[in-house]
């Protein structure tokens, strides 16, 4: 059996994401001890039962006590209140991670702390801890955002990651908030836009089409709202790049151009077959 890593793993905020990474941590004997810190004490036995924790408590400063690595689990407005309550407590040299979908303001707020930023491209539109996987990560990209952090901190990081089964992506926050905004962020937004405007009389009439477009509208909504706002530059950027395509396949249908409409149709599916591959 590996030698453990870590000996204490403190996760804040068990749901989806950081209970696989509980499940996934004691299943690859990472951590000597998976510690969880949660606001309701009453998810803390379901967390237990469901393997994703050793311990569990809804007092902040004893869950991250004597800590090794703490993880941010919880949406990007928590994580930047979570770091600023860390500072508060003293905890300078304690690893710290997150799995926050933005980067570049969770940076800002982690200044002063031993932090390396994380986004694990895994999970579902579904939430909590009940949905959790110990093979979540396995195959999937992290992304690691190394801004501010030592060279150390950040490998430490990057084996967490790898060892779980991920891929490991070195990026600087700003690109990371880039390139998010146009492959995760504008889907998202989109899928919510496209929900909203269906007639209520035409959902009987909802096929597979519909349903797969709009799957992730059944995300969090508090998770995606911080999303939007904690990286609204970029994402108004995609969302106006996304209107421009719009209007170039609305002008072609308007105008009853067959041939304008196919080269459009013919040249997107062709870039939806290279993200496939």
């Amino acid at each position: 059996m590996r030698k453990p890593l870590f000996r204490k793993i403190t996760i804040v905020g068990v749901g989806l994401l950081g209970g696989s990474i509980g499940m996934a941590v004691k299943k690859q004997n990472i951590s000597q001890e998976v510690c969880g810190y949660f606001r309701d004490k009453k998810k803390i036995a379901a967390a237990k039962r469901q393997g994703a924790i050793d311990t569990g408590t809804n007092n902040f400063a004893g869950a991250v006590k004597h800590s090794d690595l703490i993880i941010l689990c919880s949406p990007v407005e928590d994580i930047k209140a979570k770091l600023r309550e860390l500072k508060r407590l003293g905890i300078a040299k304690t690893l710290i991670t997150d799995v926050g979908s933005t980067k570049t303001e969770i940076i800002q707020a982690a200044k002063g702390l031993n932090f390396v930023g994380s986004h694990p491209l895994a999970g579902s539109e579904q939430s909590g801890v009940a949905y959790g996987r110990a093979d979540l990560f396995e195959g999937s990209v992290c992304i690691v955002t190394p801004d501010q952090a030592t060279d150390a901190s950040v490998r430490a990081v990057c084996r967490l990651w790898k060892t779980l089964g991920s891929r490991v992506t070195i990026l600087p926050a700003r690109q990371h908030d880039v390139a998010l905004a146009f492959t995760s962020h504008l889907p998202h937004a989109v899928a919510y836009a496209l929900a909203a405007v269906m007639p209520d009389h035409c959902e009987q009439f909802a096929a597979g089409g519909l349903r797969d477009t709009t799957r992730i509208a059944l995300s969090h909504p508090e998770v995606w709202s911080d999303i939007f706002l904690s990286n609204k530059d970029n994402v108004l950027k995609s969302l106006h790049a996304f209107e421009r395509s719009l209007k170039r396949l609305k002008s072609a249908i308007a105008a009853q151009d067959r041939k304008a409409l196919k080269k459009f149709l013919v040249c997107v599916r062709n870039k939806r077959q290279q993200i496939l591959s």
